[in-house]
């Protein structure tokens, strides 16, 4: 009576068999639903409230999906989506329960349950119509959809082809293996690191693997700057797999080199945690490292708790932005305990480099690297500056409306 989270969950608990999809139903309307404009407060007090109604939706996929099931997890997601819409996310609690709905739907889509005509109808709608946030893979659909669904996708798609953004007719040239057509958009003119990246991680996904390591190494030839360590460590993944065989002299050289480097970080890391000094032997090995690759030093230093030694590595190295995104989201994930503002610092650095593509995908991951500059300024009491900076992404962006939808949905200033 108290408590709005615990009757949900009791309500859902006590449901039989028998009457639980109507429950759910019901919970559904009532617990994902509303009409108020909700604040940041009001926002993450709603999230908390809501989410038995996903995790009893979670457990009823669990214990065996049916079309009535996936049907109410796109309602449920409509809902949510709805109230996104009139609240301010800024923390994205809400954002995570839509995600979670998500996939919830695409694990309960199981082949011969959902019906493949409104499944694809939905999926249309839902990506093109009711939101630009959220996107739907048709490559992961496929198997519910078959021929019949992918047949109505594909033809509603192209009817949208002027006003959608291309991820759905790049995910159907996956679908297809469609590999000319998939380096055209994804790889553009070819002339920056990422467009090569984008390329290699489709072949990678069409388990082209050589394919995808031509590309990751014509990348690193052709192009310069930050965004050329995704390539590197792309084709030392590759590289390191033990089926790799018969690649050629030039690529067996480029495979010991990368098999050397995890050498070189295992003596450098020791193995010993956070608990365990350095050894003379550990710190020679670090040294070597640092001087032939920081980025990896950067690596170790991180995974042993050195977060101190790595930001200052990573700041007083002339090449330190060129260490990539992964690295430095986890130089400002670990500042952030300590030095807030300077990981702050770090996320706007970081949606400048993402913004520098104009895509759905790249406007997405501004927007959590905005979501994290937030919790940082907060932590920091700089929430002024902060504003002054988004501000400033304003200004510099205005040209790009589909940016400034999607910063003013999450709420941002």
């Amino acid at each position: 009576m108290r408590d709005e989270r615990t009757a949900r969950a009791v309500r859902l608990a006590a449901a039989g068999p028998q009457q639980r999809l109507a429950v759910l139903r019901a919970e559904v309307d009532s617990g994902l639903r509303t009409r108020r404009h909700l604040g940041y407060w009001e926002s993450s007090q709603w999230a908390v409230e809501a989410r038995p109604v996903v995790a009893g939706l979670a457990e009823a996929v669990e214990a065996g999906s049916s079309r009535e099931l996936i049907e109410l997890l796109q309602r449920a997601v409509t809902h949510v989506v709805k109230v996104i819409g009139r609240a301010d996310d800024s923390n994205g609690m809400i954002g995570d329960l839509a995600n979670d709905l998500l996939e919830l739907h695409a694990k309960a889509c199981q082949p011969g349950l959902a019906d493949p005509v409104k499944l694809a109808k939905w999926m249309v709608r839902f990506s093109f119509v009711d939101q630009d946030f959220f996107e739907l893979d048709p490559v992961r659909y496929a198997p519910a959809l078959g021929d019949k669904g992918l047949a109505v996708y594909r033809r509603e798609v192209a009817v949208r082809s002027e006003t959608s953004d291309r991820y759905a007719a790049e995910r159907l040239a996956v679908l297809d293996r469609d590999v000319p057509a998939l380096v055209v958009m994804l790889g553009g003119d070819l002339t920056e690191p990422y467009q090569y990246q984008r390329v290699a991680d489709a072949m990678l996904e069409l388990d082209l693997t050589d394919d995808g390591l031509r590309w990751a190494l014509e990348g690193i030839e052709r192009t310069s700057g930050w965004q050329v360590a995704g390539l590197y460590d792309l084709a030392a993944d590759v590289l390191t797999v033990p089926r790799r065989r018969g690649r050629g002299a030039a690529v067996a050289s480029r495979a010991a080199r990368a098999d050397a480097e995890r050498i070189d970080i295992r003596a450098a890391s020791g193995g010993g945690g956070r608990s365990q000094p350095v050894g003379r032997d550990q710190a020679e090995a670090r040294a070597v490292l640092g001087a032939g690759n920081p980025g990896a030093l950067v690596d170790v230093l991180l995974a042993e708790g050195e977060s101190e030694a790595a930001w200052e590595l990573a700041t007083t190295d002339p090449g330190g932005w060129g260490f990539g995104e992964r690295r430095w989201k986890g130089l400002a994930e670990a500042r952030a305990r300590t030095h807030p503002a300077e990981a702050m610092a770090v996320w706007f650095r970081l949606v400048d480099d993402v913004l520098v593509t104009a895509d759905k995908r790249s406007y997405q991951a501004a927007v959590r690297y905005l979501k994290a500059a937030v919790k940082s300024a907060q932590a920091a009491d700089a929430m002024l500056e902060f504003e002054v900076r988004v501000a400033g992404l304003r200004e510099t962006h205005r040209r790009r409306p589909s940016f400034m939808a999607i910063i003013d949905k999450a709420g941002f200033v």
